[in-house]
């Protein structure tokens, strides 16, 4: 097994139980109340309102061969892609909009600003920039990989349950099944990051298990407490 097959498993057993756990099964079922939707669409913003700065320092750290594929990425979050394109932060905004949360966004916002800070003043797990970059590269790419095989089944969940309209999902329809190239292009900047900086299978093994020891879904998507549910059942 070569590290990018090992950490798409990984990415497909934590999607799995992510799908499983009791806090998604209650939004999906439509037996949650409409506070847990309107938490989890809040944790989806906060979650990815940072993504040109996180695809951004991929880029400083993606070896030469996944450079171009990172930088399409980067522009396409960024909304400059195309022309008349939106970013994928606006398309957010517009999903809070449309959840008729707009008054939570500016505190929405300084959650997530909050959130990089933690992410960048935290002290270092790894003793080296490739060890970093290659871990940042591991969780974030764990979420493009996950979204592509299951935004539409949340998407359908939130506008089933939470009465969203198109407009409002937009934002997982750029991220949906038609994504999966995106998805596989990330494993093939993963494998060729481990090979230009000179891991070899055990070492990026290793850091891949530390960086995504918790399932990053359930801990971002979710509370403590679900998160505490879904590793007391694994």
């Amino acid at each position: 097994m070569n590290i990018a097959d090992y950490i798409e498993d990984i990415y497909r057993r934590q999607a799995e139980e992510f799908l499983a756990c009791d806090a998604f099964q209650q939004l999906e079922s439509g037996e949650a109340p409409r506070e847990a939707y309107d938490q989890f669409i809040g944790n989806i913003f906060r979650t990815h309102q940072n993504s040109p700065q996180f695809l951004a320092f991929l880029f400083s750290v993606a070896p030469p061969s996944a450079q171009d594929r990172v930088a399409h990425n980067l522009l396409e979050e960024m909304g400059i892609e195309e022309e008349g394109g939106e970013s994928h932060p606006q398309l957010l905004t517009q999903l809070i909009e449309g959840a008729g949360l707009a008054h939570q966004v500016s505190e929405l916002e300084e959650a997530a600003r909050q959130a990089m800070r933690e992410v960048i003043c935290e002290p270092l797990l790894f003793g080296s920039l490739r060890e970093v970059g290659f871990a940042a590269m591991a969780e974030v790419f764990s979420f493009e990989h996950m979204l592509a095989h299951t935004s539409t089944r949340i998407a359908t969940m939130l506008r089933r349950h939470r009465g969203l309209d198109d407009d409002a999902l937009v934002w997982f329809s750029h991220h949906s099944e038609v994504d999966i190239v995106h998805a596989q292009e990330a494993l093939l900047t993963l494998a060729e990051t481990a090979e230009y900086y000179d891991f070899d299978f055990d070492e990026a093994r290793d850091v891949a298990d530390l960086t995504l020891r918790e399932n990053v879904f359930i801990k971002r998507y979710f509370d403590p407490r679900a998160l505490a549910e879904a590793r007391h059942l694994s």
